[in-house]
């Protein structure tokens, strides 16, 4: 299928670097967790997650809205203020999300999430994902973070 020519030169035809060049840095992907997963909408809410400078917050949010990851609407209660949102396009790196997530819980040896959904990640890997993607979509992952995952109600 052919493309229209984007406005920015592309140092690589490569569909990985042309992966890298929109989220590849440190927090791209992270502020996609939580839009996605954790339904955090406010600019608040990224910067005390993960402690990401403002400028860099903003930035990302820019680019993120820019490539049709995201949507910004102005709040009808505080004008001062935006929600964002994820668009069909960001739903679409859920998958991405989950195998990092999934490569993260079978390697990192200090991951607060039981050995029992581990073992199952391993051994029934698709109802696994199928479940996650579901309390994605219909807004419960944090309680499946703490019934399934495991997770303490003090790491939410």
């Amino acid at each position: 299928m052919m493309r229209s020519a984007s406005s920015t030169k592309r140092r690589s035809a490569c569909p990985i670097a042309f992966g890298l060049d929109l989220f590849g840095d440190k927090w791209t992907l992270l502020i996609l967790r939580d839009i996605l997963f954790f339904k955090k909408t406010r600019f608040s809410d990224f910067a005390v997650r993960e402690s990401i400078s403002t400028n860099i917050l903003a930035e990302r949010l820019a680019r993120l809205e820019n490539a049709g990851l995201i949507t910004k609407q102005q709040d009808k209660t505080l004008k001062n203020q935006n929600i964002y949102h994820a668009t069909e396009k960001g739903y679409s790196l859920v998958p991405i999300l989950l195998e990092m997530s999934i490569w993260g819980l079978q390697h990192d040896e200090q991951t607060p999430v039981s050995k029992e959904f581990i073992h199952r990640l391993t051994t029934e890997r698709e109802q696994v994902v199928g479940e996650i993607v579901s309390a994605v979509q219909s807004g419960t992952f944090d309680e499946y973070r703490v019934q399934a995952m495991g997770l303490d109600l003090k790491l939410l």
